[in-house]
């Protein structure tokens, strides 16, 4: 059976390939040439993922990759080059997936032109995998079961290009029935196929590869898709409606619509070539997905670095040529492809490696920006892209709306000038609390940038994380509520345009509003707030330069959270001052300036601070205003043109003086903004609308009611304590590769009890072959606590918000790990809205495994911690012949969940809820 198309399709793919195309087959056989007179190479061992592997030492810069070069990895900043067995793990990864698509190149180049040595090759590939594959351990994985890999999506990436050349091989042979076709189907494509399915990541990107590997799979196997992977609950139809939005952005930004879109491609093809009929408008929805990631292009033409993305790439990759020529295949008469692929290939950018050579399957390296023709496009292209384009032209940069995604884009200046409210789709795992964010960047110059995020594995990943990092405000020194915003109005005229969006709920009981209006030559940002409450507003502006208006600066600590990511703990060089009026921010960023005038209505000062810039790019200082009260509001103007002269504040808006004499008086309305503009050559008043009706807010999904459970009191003697006791076992089990029974199933008991001022809990675990791991200082494999890969026990605690005098709940979390040669035990502490209590502990060894005891004084909890807590105990589990722990036991029962990327952490909703009998 064929997997992405019909074997007669190939006579047309095999007259492109001679004609129009020819100078593409040439190139990837070009590529090709190196490894068809080389012995194959199959490593031995299956990749690893740790702290170090894959990146510079010096500086952190990702290394080259270079397939003919395992032992030796070059930084391409500094030029050192590296040769432990960290980088080879590493490098490992991408060889498996550049050796798997090299077979595709071979089997493709085979089928269009009968080269019989690229046949021989692509089978030398499917025979070696076939022969290899069952001897890889599925073991220490870092995110789902895989062999060859750490991670389930890339082993997908992996088989998917392995039976795609499988069947290019077949289709070219005329047969389906070799014996090399048999071995591969019953030693490689069965078996990881049948792990792929064991691992389900529900909406999440990865999961779209998974169910494409599944897909073809399925047709190699038995003839027919799998259904779970087309119409199951993570399937490719609830990936095409849920995750991909109505307006053709992947729900997790513009990185991961790219990689997604990608792995949905695979799957719509399957689909036709299996002649299932998908749903039209989820149809029409995956095409106009081809248009977005060129609708938010920045004026550099790189994509914005929203959410988890990496920073500052450039569209001007083979990859996104290949995009934009699969997309004009289905919208031919889409002017933005046409105009992206007119830009991509004006000769305007200089020739240059474009790193096709050392492509990594779906799995993408990005490059710097580079010259391009249909000569450097991949093989997807020589099998599917029209073997000739209709007429380019370039399309100029527009404003625009991205309405599901929640992203206004409002362009001056040719496209030059670029403003943008990110404000809607929260982006679940790989979004960031950063609702109302402003992005500001004019040419080359990123006055108010969204860097995205580094690597991660470093700690810095958890300050890209944090709204602190961002344009966007925060309240009460945390981080935003992960919430959904939502469109008040946007209208562009051309010349005057608008956004405003609305939260509520970035923090318990506030709403937040802002709007930003672009004129031919500013830019004005407002941000209102309002609160239940007296609460504390921080609005960062991630620019550097001089603030004029203000007291002299004076050392302080600006006391915001300690949580893991609500961006304080990374602050260096914090100072304020207060300001004795208006203030006027003079931005440099490099050789150029600009000039940001501030109105603040609200009781305030401003800070200024030191913390990471963009990755790669070294420490970097900038501002931030705090305000405190029940409302508030804060105004700036951003000029980079040198054009305006100064501002007057007003008691409903803002009068902006240009420096050419003219004025103009904007004053916002509740759905409308009006700009009153007095010039030489006469006088004019613009009103703009647009308003939107609006949609509720997602409300954060809550966990039903559930009646406490009751902590008993007891005022006994030892040896009569009063307890409740629950029992954790296989229901209770989250698992990594290894089943609860495979694991030896373990079981613990936590008993719970208030013992005069102390809340106490013992948990008693039952499992043979007991490793605590050594203190060590960092963890060497991720930014995970080095003591989540031990055997211990996790205790948390949420005092919720109603039991204290603040909204802002409380979160404490202590890690425990017993060390040998006594009864202490290793305490790590971390809190959320305070400081963590002192946990006093102790364990013993016992006939069946061991057991730790906790105590807490409850005055440190809070005054009313007895009438409502929520708590959470997890027992980790390891063993001495792996790296990363093999599973945990987790109170109130996980059955059916994976341990992957857990760390130390237990969401919210995972705690039970408790109550302090009365004495």
């Amino acid at each position: 059976m064929t997997v992405l198309l019909h074997a007669a399709d190939l006579d047309a793919r095999r007259q492109a390939a001679r004609g129009p195309l020819h100078g593409l087959a040439d190139s990837l056989a070009q590529d090709l040439e190196p490894l068809a007179g080389r012995e194959l190479f199959i490593p031995s061992e299956k990749a690893r993922m740790t702290r170090r592997g894959g990146r510079c030492e010096r500086d952190g810069t990702m290394l080259e990759f270079d397939p003919w070069s395992p032992r030796a990895h070059r930084c391409p900043k500094c030029g050192a080059v590296f040769d432990d067995d960290a980088h080879y793990r590493w490098w490992i990864m991408w060889y498996q997936l550049w050796l798997a698509e090299r077979a595709v190149h071979a089997a493709t180049l085979s089928a269009l032109r009968g080269n019989v040595r690229y046949g021989d090759l692509a089978r030398s590939v499917l025979a070696a995998y076939a022969d290899r594959y069952l001897d890889y351990p599925n073991k220490d994985n870092v995110l789902g079961p895989t062999r060859v890999f750490f991670s389930t999506y890339l082993e997908s990436i992996w088989l998917l290009q392995l039976i795609v050349a499988l069947d290019l091989v077949e289709m070219a042979d005329g047969s389906a029935s070799s014996a090399l076709g048999a071995t591969v189907r019953d030693r490689l494509i069965e078996p990881s196929a049948a792990l792929i399915a064991g691992y389900d990541e529900g909406l999440s990107n990865r999961q779209v590869w998974n169910n494409a590997a599944l897909l073809a799979a399925s047709r190699v196997l038995n003839g027919r898709p799998d259904e779970t992977a087309l119409r199951g609950p993570s399937g490719l139809v609830r990936h095409l409606t849920e995750g991909l939005l109505a307006d053709g952005t992947w729900y997790e930004g513009e990185n991961y619509h790219l990689f997604a879109h990608r792995g949905l491609w695979y799957g719509v093809a399957i689909a036709g070539v299996a002649d299932v009929t998908l749903d039209s408008a989820l149809v029409a929805r995956f095409d106009e997905a081809f248009a977005t990631p060129f609708v938010t292009a920045l004026p550099d033409f790189t994509f914005p670095s929203r959410r988890d993305s990496q920073y500052r790439v450039s569209l001007r990759q083979w990859r996104f040529a290949e995009l934009a020529e699969l997309g004009v295949v289905r919208r031919p008469d889409d002017e933005r492809l046409t105009g992206a692929l007119s830009t991509l290939y004006d000769g305007t950018v200089p020739r240059g490696d474009t790193g096709r050579s050392r492509s990594t399957a779906e799995a993408e390296r990005n490059t710097p920006a580079v010259g391009l023709d249909r000569a450097d496009l991949g093989w997807r292209s020589l099998l599917f892209a029209g073997p000739t384009l209709p007429p380019l032209s370039p399309s100029r940069p527009r404003s625009a709306l991205l309405a599901e995604q929640g992203y206004a884009i409002l362009r001056r200046d040719a496209g030059s000038l670029y403003a943008a409210l990110d404000y809607g789709h929260s982006g679940a795992g790989h979004g960031h609390p950063d609702r109302l964010n402003f992005v500001l960047v004019n040419g080359n110059d990123r006055w108010l940038d969204d860097v995205g995020t580094g690597s991660y594995v470093d700690p810095s990943l958890h300050w890209y994380r944090s709204t602190l990092a961002h344009t966007a405000p925060l309240v009460d020194g945390r981080s935003q509520e992960r919430v959904h915003g939502a469109l008040v109005a946007y209208e562009d005229r051309g010349d005057v345009g608008w956004v405003r969006a609305v939260v509520e709920g970035v923090a318990p009981g506030v709403v937040v509003e802002r709007t930003v209006v672009a004129m031919p030559d500013y830019v004005l940002d407002e941000l209102n707030w309002r609160a239940d409450r007296h609460v504390q507003v921080d609005l960062p502006f991630h620019a550097d330069g001089e603030l004029v208006g203000v007291a002299p600066w004076a050392s302080a600590d600006p006391n915001g959270s300690s949580g893991l990511e609500d961006g304080f703990r990374f602050l260096a060089d914090t100072e304020t001052a207060t300001p004795s009026g208006d203030v006027r921010l003079q931005a440099r960023l490099g050789r150029a300036t600009a000039d940001a005038w501030v109105i603040v209505d609200a009781v305030s000062a401003w800070w200024r601070a030191t913390a990471f810039g963009p990755p790669g790019s070294g420490p970097r200082r900038f501002y931030f205003v705090r305000m405190t009260g029940e409302s508030g509001r804060v105004v700036s103007v951003w000029d980079v043109h040198g054009a305006v002269e100064s501002i007057i504040r007003q008691e409903h808006g803002v009068t902006v003086l240009l420096r050419d004499g003219a004025r103009h008086h904007h004053r916002g309305g509740d759905r409308s903004w009006r700009v009153s503009i007095a010039a030489t050559d006469g006088t004019a008043t613009m009103s703009l609308g647009g308003a939107r009706e609006r949609v509720a807010a997602t409300a954060k999904r809550t966990a039903a009611a559930r009646e406490p459970l009751i902590i008993p009191r007891t005022h006994d003697a030892p040896g009569s304590v009063n307890r409740l006791s629950l029992r954790l076992s296989e229901s209770c089990y989250r698992r990594s590769e290894v089943a609860w029974s495979a694991a030896g199933a373990p079981r613990a008991t936590v008993s719970l009890w208030a013992d005069g001022h102390d809340l106490c809990v013992l948990v008693d675990v039952e499992k043979l072959d007991v490793y605590f791991v050594p203190r060590i200082d960092s963890n060497p494999l991720d930014n995970e606590h080095p003591d989540t890969n031990s055997d211990g026990v996790q205790l948390h605690v949420i005092i919720p918000a109603a039991t204290r005098s603040s909204t802002a709940s409380r979160e404490l979390n202590w890690l425990l790990v017993p060390e040998l040669g006594g009864s202490h035990v290793r305490v790590s502490a971390r809190a959320v809205g305070g400081v963590a209590p002192a946990l006093r502990a102790h364990w013993e060894p016992t006939a069946r495994g061991y057991s730790v005891r906790m105590a807490v004084d409850l005055s440190a909890l809070g005054a009313d911690v007895t009438k409502s807590l929520k708590l959470g105990v997890v027992v980790n589990e390891m063993t001495p012949d792996r790296e990363r722990r093999r599973g945990q036991l987790v109170l109130g029962g996980r059955s059916g969940e994976f341990v992957y990327l857990r760390g130390d952490r237990l969401a919210a909703d995972d705690l039970l809820d408790f109550r302090i009998a009365d004495d």
